[in-house]
């Protein structure tokens, strides 16, 4: 199971760190690098940011405020960091945020392990999620399921503000933004205009790739006379087409044609033999979605049950 550290983080991710780690931190550089000032040049930063940083807070207009610290300066620290100082670094972060007044994530849960909620949270982004630069990210959907398990995926990252507002008509959860630029920046990806999947999901578990598969179905999948996908990305379409296809299960030939608002979109779908495969290996969690899928197989089992003729019927018939 793989795992990411802070190391891993973008630059633009701060934390807090418990006061006792903080200062053993500091300490540790100072006496490495001969002083407050040295360790300030070997940053490329003033002495007096870094004065800040040690104490863990600054002071305007007579109100003092707390520092977060960048992890940039831990990362151009690390050949200076020991493996036991790095443990104690990680394990006593307070809190880890997007720099300015951005919502945090409290205690956050270090390292980020892979899992299927780790997964389900890229591909809901990828799908009906948002997260541009200047803006708060959300996950957008009318399924009440959805958003629920969404929510309680997010925990995996540690206790943090997250609700609900509309935009428009459709209800969409808003959660901190260090966890869009953390995983944007771990997976290679973005999840403004996506343009790949994660390659780490081609090599992940089995669980893993099902999870991020039926949340892309749930958000971007179609069940009606076809079980089928589609997005504006042809790329995205291809490798979701080949990840669905290493799971067993038989899909047609992409086609393009046009979404509900009018752009381009290029689907695939699902070969009707392979509904019952397809709900055993990667389903629905949409509860709509997964009915019309049961009632898809009730209708072919209905089907084949009526081709099938008691055996003196036949010969009664010749």
């Amino acid at each position: 199971m793989k795992s990411w550290h802070i190391w891993d983080f973008p630059d633009k991710v701060y934390i807090q760190l418990k006061p006792r780690i903080r200062k053993k931190f500091f300490e540790t550089m100072f006496k490495k690098l001969g002083g407050k000032r040295p360790y300030a040049r070997f940053l490329g930063l003033t002495q007096r940011c870094v004065v800040h940083y040690n104490e863990g807070y600054t002071i305007k207009n007579g109100i003092k405020h707390k520092q977060s610290i960048p992890i940039s300066v831990f990362k151009k620290s690390s050949m200076l960091v020991d493996g036991n100082l790095r443990k104690e670094i990680e394990d006593n972060i307070l809190l880890l945020k997007t720099q300015g007044n951005g919502i945090p994530i409290i205690n956050p849960k270090l390292p980020i392990n892979e899992s299927s909620g780790l997964y389900r949270v890229i591909a809901h982004m990828i799908g009906d999620g948002s997260a541009t630069e200047k803006k708060v990210p959300y996950y957008a959907n009318t399924c009440k399921e959805l958003r629920e398990q969404f929510t309680k995926d997010l925990r995996l990252f540690g206790k943090a503000k997250v609700y609900e507002r509309k935009l428009g008509e459709v209800p969409i959860v808003i959660f901190p933004k260090v966890v869009t630029d953390i995983l944007a920046n771990i997976f290679k990806i973005r999840f403004s205009q996506p343009n790949k999947i994660p390659e780490e999901i081609k090599e992940s578990t089995e669980e893993c790739k099902k999870a991020f598969l039926q949340a892309l179905f749930d958000d971007e999948g179609c069940i009606s006379t076809n079980l089928y996908i589609g997005m504006s990305n042809l790329i995205i379409v291809r490798e979701i087409k080949k990840l669905v296809g290493n799971l067993g299960v038989k899909t047609g030939k992409i086609t393009m044609g046009r979404s509900s608002f009018g752009g381009e979109c290029y689907y695939f779908s699902i070969s009707k033999k392979h509904y019952k495969m397809f709900k055993e290996t990667i389903g629905f969690q949409h509860p709509k979605k997964l009915k019309r899928l049961e009632v898809a197989l009730k209708i072919q089992d209905r089907n084949k049950t009526q081709r099938t003729r008691p055996l003196e019927w036949t010969r009664n018939k010749i």
